[in-house]
């Protein structure tokens, strides 16, 4: 019975020195010697390291001190001081969410070479638009095969064909035109 009657006089003593606590600096030294490990505890228990707790029980008991004139006293103290803490650390986490990265895991440059699965699919594909060349009627498989196989101008191919530029750049457009067509009908045949 002793032991309540002490925990009632502790409890009932950190309720009468916190609403002493925003005119008497006594009171609420007193009130930090009692809460200052068990706050820190709390905090460094979610946090990176001994630093940041410290600095953040150092912020709990600062919000503490200049919002001691606003605690009601109708709960217990110590709840009203670990509120503060969770918000403070809840604050420092939405502001730290930067995840850290090794600098030795990061390369120094990026490899320039596409990886095997992009040359895989950038095959697969040029087979694809290949393949759908070849069904072209033979003027715009020709233009189609010089300008793009062969990288050679509109001017060039012209010469090749003996066509026009103009001409030249009317079977490319059908050319391309029919190839979209084609390609937009059976795209299962792109992914597949």
């Amino acid at each position: 019975m002793e032991t309540n009657a002490v925990e009632v006089d502790i409890r009932l003593d950190d309720e009468f020195l916190a609403a002493r606590a925003s005119t008497d600096f006594e009171a609420f030294a007193e009130l930090y010697r009692r809460h200052s490990c068990p706050v820190f505890r709390f905090i460094r228990a979610q946090t990176a390291s001994d630093e940041v707790a410290e600095d953040l029980t150092a912020q709990v008991f600062f919000k503490a001190l200049n919002s001691a004139d606003t605690w009601r006293g109708d709960g217990l103290y110590k709840a009203w001081l670990f509120s503060i803490a969770r918000n403070c650390v809840s604050t420092w986490r939405r502001h730290n969410q930067v995840t850290a990265i090794s600098t030795e895991s990061i390369p120094d440059t990026a490899d320039p070479s596409p990886s095997p699965a992009s040359h895989v699919l950038v095959g697969e594909a040029r087979d694809l638009v290949w393949r759908r060349v070849a069904e072209l009627p033979p003027a715009q498989r020709e233009a189609v095969a010089l300008r793009y196989l062969k990288d050679l101008s509109i001017e060039e191919v012209a010469r090749a064909t003996r066509r026009t530029k103009g001409a030249v750049r009317i079977l490319l457009h059908r050319a391309r035109t029919r190839l979209r067509t084609t390609m937009e009908e059976a795209p299962e045949e792109v992914t597949s």
